[in-house]
Order: structure tokens, then C-alpha cells, then sequence
């Protein structure tokens, strides 16, 4: 298939895939003849209807680890959830790619996961729930084997969006007039449990003032990685949005440069539909899965722009990561940056702005969450 003729991807990738390919095929036509096939065994990324299997990004980012996990010890790889609905509700696997689903008659019932089992031991099958600590080990792998990153590759060779989220992020692509890598985005995570936010009674109003230094630091950071681009805006709370997109100085910018033409135009924020809040995967009460079709749909939006601003928790670190991670920053958390004003410019020479000095937001937004 075209996506494993990448120059990019290791050797051990593509004989995997093929690997896999016949293994799967194997235990199928085994099973279906009632013959034995012990010599095939198989790890699990699991969120079974029991299972504490935190939000989307703590599921998923660790889906280019298990992959190589699963070729050093010679295992197929499954993707298994059961909530908020299977994966392949959002997710898919690709054609050509590695297919990781499993069907409910799979094994047989009450047949043994061995949750958390050594996947190096002889258990047929072990599964595994969030590895939270996947993503340093397999950076530390990209950069000291691989010399380049390929875990946005990886990530595609496994998973698609279903046909139901691949026509939501068409449309609000068409309707944005996004293109592909032309693009950035910004993602707050405004809820993050942290410096006296609660998820559970959380209001706009209440921290308006911290999220409002922290909103402006992020646009003005994906601003300075990508100057006179168009910012696709994303996070958790929708009054974050649409302060950006109605009641920020970037709006205001706009309304001038296009409206008033006081300006040239420095960049344009636009969204999708921000009327409905993303639900958490973890923390919601929703148990419908189209519910949630949003919160893939930015990830997978995020992840086709050039570059990403990203603040804390897992979520917005997975779409820098599916960008290709090179073109990425932290408006606030650890390593985070405090960007300069784009918007503090002076009048233009020759059709071009001219910087004055280094303007700092006073609140010094991103430097501690």
C-alpha cells in the first residue's frame, strides 16, 4: 500500500504490517474451521465497559508505542473499546494499513486478557490500558534510532477517520476554507484540573481572566510559528472560542483589516460550530457516542494543519504530535512560552508592518499554568 512505501518508516514497520496481514487472516481461517492456532498471540489497547481508560488523547497516544511493542514480541495488535463506543464509531483502520479491529466473537467468552501481562511472557493474550509513560519512550526512540519523527506515520498506518467523522471534517474544512498544512490551530484546555479549576463547576466567568491571558498567548503563539496564517481555534469550553473568535483583539484585528481596511490583515481565527461544548471522553455523562464526534473531529483537524499551539494535558500534545510535530509549541505548562504581541505593530512601510520592540502580555499568561 502507498503509505508503507514512505521513506520514513523503518523497515520493522512494513514487515510488521505484512506480518500482522497474514497472522489475522490465519487466526480467522482457523477459527472458523475449528482448528487450533496457540502459536498466534495478541496485545490489546483495551477501554473495555469496565475499565479506567481516562479521556481520548490517554487511550490513544500510545498506539505508535504498542505498535512496536507488539513486532518485538511478535503479536497481532488490537484496538478494543466498549465506551463510550467501539473505536470504529470516530476511528478506522486505514486500506492498506494494519487492522486492528476485533470482532465480538474474536475469542471465545470469558477467555482471559491478562490485563497489564508481560507482553515479552507466554500469556496467548495480553492487554493494556493507557501507558502514560509511552510517549517519552518512544520520542527518546525517534530520536536516538530513527534520527526523524514518525509517529504521525505510524498513527496514520493504524487509524482514519470513519466515514461518519471523515464527511463532518470535509464539511467544516470546505466551510472554513481550511487546506491542508496551510493552516494552524491553537487547542486550550481551560478545565484541566489545576491552580484551582475543577472540571465539575467550572464557568468561563469565574477564571475569565486567567483564560483570557492564556487564549491571547496561544493565538500570539501560533502567530509566531506561522505568521499571516489562518488559526483554527479549539478547546474544551466554548466560551473560550468564542471569546477568541467575537470578543478577543484578534476579532477586532480582523473587523478593521477586512471590514474597516485600517490594515493589513495578520491572521484570521476561525472554528467550527462552537454551539456544543466537547465533552470529555472520560468525565461526561453523555453515553452516546455521536456525542463525542466532535472532540475527534478537531484532533483529526488539528492534526492537517502545518503547525500547533498546544497548552496542557494530553489532548492538544497528540494533534502537535499528529501534525508531524515539528512545528509546535507550549502556551502554557511545562516548557511553555510567553510569545510577543503580533498585534503590537506600528504603521506599515511598503505594505508591511513593522515590529516595535517586545510586547508582553502584563498577566504574563503560559509561563505557570
Amino acid at each position: 500500500a502507498d503509505m508503507l512505501q514512505s521513506p520514513k518508516l523503518p523497515d520493522w514497520v512494513k514487515q510488521y504490517a505484512a506480518w500482522h496481514k497474514v497472522q489475522r487472516h490465519r487466526y480467522f481461517e482457523a477459527r472458523a474451521n475449528n482448528e487450533p492456532v496457540d502459536d498466534i498471540r495478541f496485545l490489546i489497547s483495551r477501554c473495555l465497559a469496565n475499565d479506567k481508560c481516562g479521556g481520548a488523547s490517554d487511550r490513544l497516544q500510545d498506539m505508535p508505542y504498542n505498535l512496536m511493542v507488539a513486532n518485538e514480541t511478535n503479536r497481532v495488535l488490537l484496538v478494543r473499546w466498549e465506551k463510550p463506543s467501539s473505536l470504529q464509531h470516530y476511528l478506522v483502520p486505514p486500506e492498506g494499513g494494519i487492522d486492528w479491529t476485533m470482532p465480538d466473537d474474536m475469542f471465545d467468552e470469558g477467555e482471559n486478557f491478562h490485563l497489564r501481562g508481560k507482553e515479552a511472557g507466554a500469556d496467548r493474550i495480553v492487554s493494556v490500558i493507557r501507558r502514560d509513560s509511552a510517549a517519552p519512550i518512544f520520542r527518546q526512540y525517534e530520536n536516538t534510532v530513527v534520527g526523524h519523527k514518525i509517529y504521525h506515520e505510524l498513527f496514520r498506518l493504524l487509524f482514519t477517520p470513519s466515514p461518519a467523522l471523515s464527511e463532518r471534517v470535509t464539511k467544516t474544512m470546505k466551510s472554513l476554507d481550511l487546506i491542508p498544512s496551510e493552516y494552524s490551530s491553537v487547542h486550550l484546555r481551560v478545565k484541566y484540573p489545576h491552580g484551582g479549576v475543577k472540571e465539575e463547576d467550572f464557568t468561563f466567568e469565574k477564571h475569565k481572566s486567567k483564560i483570557v491571558g492564556w487564549a491571547n498567548n496561544a493565538v500570539n503563539c501560533a502567530a509566531e510559528l506561522h505568521p499571516n496564517s489562518t488559526i483554527y481555534v479549539s478547546s474544551d469550553n466554548n466560551d473560550t472560542v468564542g471569546y477568541l473568535l467575537e470578543d478577543s483583539p484578534f476579532a477586532k484585528h480582523y473587523i478593521d483589516a477586512t471590514e474597516h481596511k485600517k490594515h493589513p490583515l495578520l491572521l484570521k481565527l476561525v472554528s467550527r460550530d462552537y454551539s456544543c461544548e466537547n465533552e470529555h471522553v472520560a468525565f461526561s455523562s453523555n453515553k452516546e457516542a455521536d456525542g463525542f464526534m466532535s472532540v475527534f473531529e478537531d484532533l483529526v483537524i488539528m492534526g492537517m494543519g502545518r503547525c500547533v499551539a498546544h497548552g496542557v494535558g494530553g489532548y492538544g500534545r497528540l494533534g502537535a504530535a499528529l501534525s508531524g510535530g515539528e512545528c509546535a509549541v507550549a502556551h502554557r505548562g511545562r516548557n511553555s512560552k510567553t510569545c510577543s504581541d503580533v498585534l503590537a505593530t506600528t504603521s506599515f512601510e511598503t505594505g508591511t508592518f513593522k515590529r516595535i520592540g517586545k510586547v508582553t502580555n502584563r498577566s504574563k499568561p503560559g509561563h505557570k499554568p
